[in-house]
């Protein structure tokens, strides 16, 4: 009986923290470290992005995905830094 109920707390567990994954999209463009076109949308660096390059997946800790945002923060998966952005 206590196995069953401590199966049910897991799984439990395991399907919450699920509805909370974030979205990857990929760098679709990198410019200059200063450009990029994120999920069909424009953003440009605050100061600059170093090391974020096409094909890199990122995930966005701050703002929108869709570009409703004046800025964001977004991290790379690869590098495991973050950069702030201008939503465009």
């Amino acid at each position: 009986m206590l196995k069953n109920k401590i199966a049910c707390v897991l799984l439990a567990s395991l399907i919450a923290l699920s509805a909370y994954a974030a979205t990857e999209y990929e760098i679709e463009v990198s410019h200059n470290d200063e450009v990029f076109i994120i999920n069909g949308e424009k953003y440009e660096a605050q100061t600059y992005c170093f090391d974020m390059e096409e094909g890199d997946k990122v995930i966005f800790i701050e703002g929108s995905a869709f570009g409703a945002c004046a800025s964001a923060e977004i991290l790379n998966l690869r590098t495991k830094k973050t950069c702030k952005v201008w939503c465009g």
